[in-house]
């Protein structure tokens, strides 16, 4: 299911991926279809037999690894140490926002330890690491002179779908664990298949660390 996750696929282009006969994955298909996890569109040609492309439903979305239980211990945590005065002249969606970039930041400090004692690839690669545990399924990548964090899996992906004030756990996480700035290009709220943040300032990682 991992290989719908991020685009649509046709059974042919499943086959190659996997290394399966197509009439494997056609099999695998139909049982995702039976269980509402995947539908399909049918994909135009100008010539030969209709083909039809896979993606993943919001069921399927769904039954990709969550972190929904940690999403919630952090923000009952965080909101348990708010004073009247954190809150003083905010409405419910700023003290929202407050609530997940201090949750963010207090995740960040946690794997990054002494950050002043780190460089720029030995921070990216903590960074990673902590964003796997939590079923992120990071890829970073340098691209045209600026470095990229793709979020190929939102682990408060329901949660996310209906206030982006979630992506500002993801945003102020990675900026703090690199200690740079980085801002958000794409993300799944507003319809693009995954989430990613791109540096602020030109600048390449060694992702060989």
């Amino acid at each position: 299911m991992e290989h719908l996750q991020q685009e649509n696929q046709t059974v042919g282009g499943l086959a190659t991926i996997m290394g399966l006969a197509p009439a494997t994955v056609r099999r695998h298909l139909d049982i995702l279809q039976r269980d509402h996890l995947v539908n399909f569109i049918e994909v135009r040609k100008k010539t030969g037999r209709p083909e039809y492309s896979f993606r993943l439903t919001e069921e399927g979305q769904e039954s990709l690894p969550k972190s929904y239980d940690l999403m919630l211990k952090l923000m009952v945590d965080e909101m348990g140490d708010l004073s009247q005065e954190d809150m003083n002249g905010m409405d419910g969606q700023q003290v929202l926002r407050m609530v997940f970039q201090r949750m963010s930041a207090k995740a960040a400090e946690r794997f990054s330890g002494d950050m002043a004692l780190l460089n720029i690839d030995e921070r990216v690669a903590g960074l990673l690491g902590a964003l796997s545990n939590n079923h992120f399924e990071p890829v970073a990548q340098n691209v045209d002179g600026m470095f990229q964090i793709k979020l190929q899996n939102c682990p408060f992906r329901s949660v996310a779908m209906t206030n982006n004030a979630v992506c500002d756990f993801d945003a102020n996480m990675i900026s703090t664990g690199m200690g740079v700035s980085m801002t958000q290009i794409s993300c799944i709220s507003e319809g693009q298949p995954c989430c990613v943040y791109q540096s602020v300032e030109p600048m390449t990682v060694d992702l060989g660390v």
